[in-house]
């Protein structure tokens, strides 16, 4: 019997390394450091990024390590699938993406506890890095996180489709100064 299990565990495991994982779930570990940069069809701003000391999200035109330091976003991976995202800018105040279902507002919250329900992300993926961010909130109304690329406001989509092209995301490593410069 023990040699049946252990065959069967050492078969299990083989298949799993056989069966790539989609690109988004190696980036969104828990503890990773991100960027989300915004795929709608309008030009504008792209970036997403936590103003901490105002407790408001929006985009920016680009990543800049020292000047849009709430570019920088930290991945914690939640026993039920879901994640939570913290924004990691230098200045003090809220940190957690908080999607307000009940008006379709994004924001910044305190903490995760009640409640902020908002800041239960589910992460759908639509091609490799591409994904959409769907908030678990407890309160009715949409959904999925929105970049508005031409006025940068961030808010929450009833949908992914058309005309919310800005609720697709693609999501990369966040850089760091050897990359870039550190403006």
């Amino acid at each position: 019997m023990r040699r049946r299990h252990f065959l069967q565990v050492v078969a299990a495991g083989s298949a799993a390394m056989l069966v790539p994982s989609p690109v988004w779930a190696e980036i969104l570990t828990n503890g990773r450091e991100v960027a989300f940069q915004c795929l709608g069809d309008k030009p504008g701003l792209r970036w997403l990024d936590g103003r901490t000391a105002s407790a408001t999200v929006g985009l920016v035109d680009r990543v800049r390590i020292k000047t849009y330091s709430g570019t920088k976003w930290r991945i914690y991976n939640n026993h039920d699938g879901t994640v939570g995202v913290q924004c990691r800018g230098v200045v003090d105040g809220p940190r957690w993406l908080d999607g307000r279902t009940a008006n379709g507002t994004v924001g910044l919250a305190p903490n995760r506890n009640p409640p902020f329900s908002g800041t239960r992300w589910q992460v759908v993926e639509f091609d490799g890095d591409v994904v959409a961010l769907k908030c678990l909130g407890s309160i009715e109304g949409n959904r999925w996180l929105d970049g508005r690329t031409v006025t940068g406001s961030v808010g929450l989509a009833p949908n992914t489709d058309p005309p919310f092209t800005g609720a697709k995301w693609r999501v990369s490593s966040y850089p760091v100064c050897i990359d870039q410069s550190c403006d």
